[in-house]
């Protein structure tokens, strides 16, 4: 659509602009395109904080929505190292290799991909109407075309405690390597979504605690590769025998 400005008798005609509303970038970032297939690489995950700085490396592997695998190459937190996360449809492993430890988590039902992805549509919707977003423009992340999400909380989210957290549940135990405190909520974020699949290659989130102190935490991916053609042995897990296996409840 063409904008027609009128100043003092004269008409001056406003180029259209192919930048994307914010409000479907934000979207993006949570469904993401429909050619995207799969998505793999290496993340590293810093936070920083006022008791010190955590980082970790993680190979990642996703087909969204259901399977996911990362494993934990590097850590400032050398318990780490080696740690499995793997899910898929019908099951979820936690395997810790340094103490011998395999959680397994099989769901009443197995998870549904189209269900999984709808809800994921609902909670961008429902997110959306508690920030302030700003597109930015575009930078290179990994030799790649993002474009810029600024992502503000506004005055009442904050007072209610809304928080939107974008990615993997390690997120949460990388906050907590540098003593952050349990309430947390997460007011400012930037997102740098790929330009061609509509997936975060970068996020960056700020937490505020109770207290008013701030934990800066930055997820991005140091190398990635799309539509690989990963196959269902890539989100399958066999603990090793000697691995003392935990069955987690459903409830």
């Amino acid at each position: 659509m063409l904008v027609v400005v009128l100043t003092s008798g004269c008409v001056a005609v406003a180029p259209p602009t192919n930048e994307p509303e914010p409000e479907s970038l934000f979207e993006s970032a949570f469904v993401h395109s429909d050619d995207l297939e799969d998505v793999s690489g290496e993340v590293t995950v810093t936070v920083n904080g006022s008791n010190g700085t955590s980082t970790e490396t993680l190979r990642v592997a996703e087909r969204p929505y259901v399977d996911y695998r990362d494993e934990v190459l590097e850590s400032t937190a050398p318990g780490r190292v080696g740690d499995q996360y793997v899910s898929n449809a019908s099951e979820t492993w936690w395997y810790y290799p340094q103490s011998g430890m395999a959680q397994r988590f099989e769901p009443d039902e197995p998870f549904d991909n189209d269900a999984v992805r709808a809800d994921r549509a609902e909670q961008a919707a429902e997110y959306s109407q508690w920030y302030d977003l700003e597109y930015e423009g575009t930078e290179e992340i990994v030799d790649r075309e993002a474009h810029v999400l600024d992502v503000e909380a506004k005055e009442e989210a904050v007072e209610r405690g809304i928080s939107v957290l974008v990615g993997d549940t390690e997120y949460v135990y990388a906050v907590e390597t540098v003593e952050a405190p349990e309430d947390l909520t997460i007011v400012e974020q930037q997102l740098w979504i790929d330009a061609e699949y509509d997936y975060p290659l970068k996020e960056r989130l700020v937490y505020e605690g109770p207290n008013g102190e701030r934990h800066e935490l930055v997820h991005e991916f140091e190398t990635v590769s799309f539509n690989e053609g990963l196959d269902d042995e890539t989100f399958a897990f066999e603990p090793p025998e000697d691995a003392v296996v935990q069955e987690l409840p459903s409830e």
